[in-house]
């Protein structure tokens, strides 16, 4: 087919801000996308507006995961469900779309321009997105074609075109399609690659092993294997692996999340940050909660302090000041072990108990409300609506601490950035209540609890206010 592009004058592209080049014989094929979000134009009337839309995201603060904004927008070509292609960055342009530097220097990015609960890509459409390919192809792109997911584990490009992707014959291989002339047969077996990623990303769990392995496996796949270890190793941690660090180090703020980071945080990552927390504290603490400690041990407590933390006050002083109040139906002893229990399920989940208790005194009225006596015994209004009756009761105090404190390590980190133990403990927690994924990390600090965990505007600084009441108190 003839295709014709509909310039960046024609769709009304704002200037880029910088153009990084990048011929099209240096890459080594071409990344598919969709917007997911936004949804298609209505009519092909819209579609011009929908990509200065999206532009404007991009190359607006923040955009593209840039303080600044990112260059321009971030594809090279877009195909509209109505059959046409645009020109974006174009032809001989690095993209900004695929997630991370090296897939940005090796693929281009084609955009599908319709996103989650628009209707299937039309054939006209798909044939369109099979020329651009084509085109890509004939400059010199190399053969290889990925949807975007193949980068990040996201939902990208939906999956009608994941479907898409995955044909055999693939789509874009058409009658003008230009084959690549070569001596020599493709000779690699379908199984060698699913063995290098069993090998190196899963281990060689023997419960993960792939199905379809050749048995016995010959000696020249356990060489290529070490070969491919033993570049990954030379070239050392990689970009998206050093973004997820540094956001989970800053607090795993949900709109900062670095577009690098794969939506799966494979378990790797989360070993080896585990050993680097080691190394860089000494064996124990982790360089997040050292620089948390180190940064709110001096001063009050505030609404920037941080949830995860060592603790900033010792059980002597949560004791003295619990027990320096009316305290219910619960004895001395009855707090004291409370206490004992919010310490212990605290520090194992890295929040500072300070904090966690601060919380608990201001829920319960230092447990003299209804909701926190036996038999109800809930913590920090947990599932209370204010209606009669409406509420959640706990069978002992250690189920009660460990559902208030994996729910506020819910808030306080965002998923996929837990660790196993803290994972367990908030899967825990929300089997007794369910937690929106909108709440999912939204607490890094105090400021995040309100409005949130509570509609109160000022429910940071009442937490505040009794955590720096007790420090304040002889140990």
């Amino acid at each position: 087919m003839a295709l014709r592009f509909v310039s960046r004058g024609q769709w009304g592209a704002k200037p880029p801000k910088s153009v990084t080049k990048r011929a099209p014989s240096d890459l080594l094929g071409v990344a598919v996308h969709w917007f997911g979000t936004p949804r298609a134009a209505a009519s092909h009337e819209g579609c011009a507006a929908l990509l200065r839309s999206v532009q404007g995201t991009h190359m607006g603060p923040g955009g593209l995961g840039v303080a600044s904004g990112g260059s321009d927008i971030a594809y090279n070509h877009a195909v509209c469900p109505h059959g046409k292609a645009f020109t974006l960055r174009g032809f001989g342009v690095q993209t900004g779309a695929n997630g991370d530097s090296a897939s940005n220097r090796d693929f281009a990015a084609v955009v599908f321009m319709a996103g989650t609960g628009d209707e299937t890509p039309s054939p006209e459409a798909l044939e369109t997105l099979a020329e651009v390919i084509r085109m890509w192809q004939k400059k010199g792109a190399g053969p290889l074609v990925k949807p975007h997911r193949f980068f990040t584990g996201s939902d990208c490009p939906g999956p009608d075109l994941l479907g898409w992707v995955g044909l055999k014959p693939p789509p874009w291989k058409g009658r003008k399609a230009t084959a690549a002339r070569t001596p020599v047969r493709d000779e690699t077996p379908d199984w060698l690659l699913d063995f290098i990623h069993w090998r190196l990303a899963d281990g060689g769990d023997r419960k993960l092993r792939p199905k379809g392995l050749p048995k016995p496996l010959p000696a020249s796949a356990h060489e290529a294997a070490a070969r491919v270890e033993r570049m990954v190793n030379l070239m050392g941690p990689q970009e998206s692996f050093l973004d997820w660090a540094a956001w989970r180090l800053a607090g795993q703020k949900k709109e900062e999340r670095p577009r690098s980071v794969p939506q799966q945080i494979p378990k790797v990552w989360r070993d080896a940050f585990r050993r680097l927390e080691k190394v860089f504290a000494g064996g124990s603490t982790s360089p997040a909660r050292a620089a948390s400690a180190a940064a709110t041990d001096t001063g009050p407590v505030g609404r920037q302090t941080s949830l995860v933390a060592e603790p900033r006050a010792t059980r002597a002083q949560l004791e003295r000041h619990m027990l320096a109040r009316p305290h219910g139906e619960y004895t001395e002893t009855n707090v004291r072990r409370i206490l004992g229990r919010y310490l212990t399920a605290s520090k194992a989940a890295g929040l500072d108990p300070l904090i966690v208790v601060s919380q608990m005194i201001l829920e319960t009225g230092n447990l003299t409300s209804f909701w926190s006596q036996v038999p109800r015994r809930n913590p920090a209004g947990i599932g209370v609506t204010g209606e009669p009756d409406v509420g959640i009761s706990f069978p002992s105090w250690d189920a009660a601490v460990r559902a208030h404190v994996g729910r506020l390590l819910a808030y306080a980190i965002a998923k996929d950035g837990e660790s196993p133990a803290q994972r367990e403990l908030i899967d825990e927690a929300l089997a007794v209540r369910p937690l929106s994924e909108t709440l999912r990390g939204v607490a890094p600090t105090l400021e995040g609890l309100a409005g949130t965990w509570a509609a109160d505007p000022k429910y940071d600084g009442k937490i505040a206010r009794i955590a720096n009441e007790i420090r304040a108190s002889s140990a």
